[in-house]
């Protein structure tokens, strides 16, 4: 198994832009991954809120992340397509995002990703779905 260490190593040398807005992996489990946004007060919108585009941006690399518990630490596999729904204002505190893969294809991987503030698991802030095509060489073997 990965180690969250391992992965934040990677995105902080293959994706530095979102190591250094302050996503990380927190934790990896059996098609799972947890991810953290710092919260960063110079990047909120006006009123202290995260902003949707922070919000997706949290979705999309927890789901990235999770394939990592199913391709390895492979940074090629990649989004085709994520939806969000915001469902309450995410307002001072950083924010986690939980992804679960809920089937995983030979060309697609499709996964559910819940996100919260730190410390109010139970009230969600926002929930997305959405697929990453595996890297091609997966895609050539036609394993799951």
């Amino acid at each position: 198994m990965i180690s969250p260490g391992e992965v934040n190593k990677l995105v902080e040398s293959e994706f530095p832009a979102a190591y250094s807005s302050g996503y990380r992996c927190i934790e990896l489990g059996e098609r799972t991954a947890l991810a953290r946004w710092e919260h960063d007060p110079a990047v909120l919108r006006p009123g202290g809120y995260v902003s949707g585009l922070t919000l997706f941006g949290l979705a999309d690399i927890a789901l990235w992340f999770a394939t990592f518990t199913v391709v390895g630490l492979e940074p090629m596999a990649v989004t085709s397509d994520l939806a969000i729904s915001f469902l309450r204002p995410a307002v001072g505190a950083s924010v986690l995002g939980r992804a679960q893969l809920l089937r995983v294809g030979s060309t697609r991987i499709y996964g559910q990703i819940d996100m919260w503030l730190e410390g109010d698991e139970a009230r969600l802030v926002a929930q997305a779905h959405g697929n990453y095509s595996p890297p091609a060489a997966r895609r050539r073997s036609g394993s799951t």
